[in-house]
C-alpha cells in the first residue's frame, strides 16, 4: 500500500511536468502516460485478468516499442546480484531494465537504492512498485519518482 506522503511527492512529475530533460519528458509523456491504443492491446487485454496487470503489461510493450530494436529485460530485485548482472550484460547501452518489486521489503528498497547508484545504470524512473532503468550513459544520470496506478 503506498502511503500518501510518498504519492504526494510524485504527483509534480507524474505527467512529464517539472522533468528538464527532453528525453525523460518524452519518455514520461509519450510513453509511460500513453493513452491512444497500441496494435498488441487486444492480446493483453485477453491474456491479462486483473487491471493492474493489464496496465502494467500495457506499460512494458510501449517500453518495449520505445527502445526498440534494442533489449529490455525484466527481473525481480530478490533474484539477486546475479540476475542484474545477467541483465546488464543481455541489455545493451540503448536497452532498458524493469526491475520488479523494489518496494516490498526493506532489504528491497536498500538493494535499490545500491541499483541506482551503480555506475552502469543511467536514468532510473521509480514507479513505487517497479522502476525502469536505462543504462545509456550519454544521457546524464538523473533519478525520477513516477506515480503509477
Amino acid at each position: 500500500m503506498i502511503n500518501i506522503k510518498e504519492y504526494l511527492s510524485r504527483i509534480g512529475k507524474s505527467k512529464g511536468f517539472g522533468i528538464q530533460s527532453p528525453w525523460a519528458f518524452r519518455f514520461v509523456t509519450e510513453v509511460v502516460r500513453e493513452r491512444w491504443r497500441y496494435y498488441g492491446y487486444d492480446d493483453i487485454e485477453t491474456r491479462c485478468s486483473g487491471r493492474y496487470e493489464r496496465k502494467y503489461q500495457k506499460l512494458l510493450f510501449r517500453i518495449r516499442n520505445f527502445i526498440y530494436p534494442h533489449t529490455l529485460c525484466v527481473i525481480d530485485i530478490e533474484d539477486g546480484g546475479e540476475a542484474l548482472a545477467d541483465a546488464v550484460s543481455c541489455a545493451t547501452e540503448q536497452g532498458a531494465i524493469v526491475i520488479e518489486g523494489i518496494r516490498r521489503s526493506k532489504s528491497c528498497q536498500e538493494r535499490w537504492e545500491e541499483i541506482k547508484q551503480r555506475e552502469d545504470v543511467g536514468v532510473t524512473f521509480d514507479m513505487y512498485s517497479f522502476a525502469v532503468c536505462f543504462l545509456d550513459r550519454k544521457i546524464y544520470k538523473q533519478h525520477y519518482k513516477l506515480n503509477f496506478l
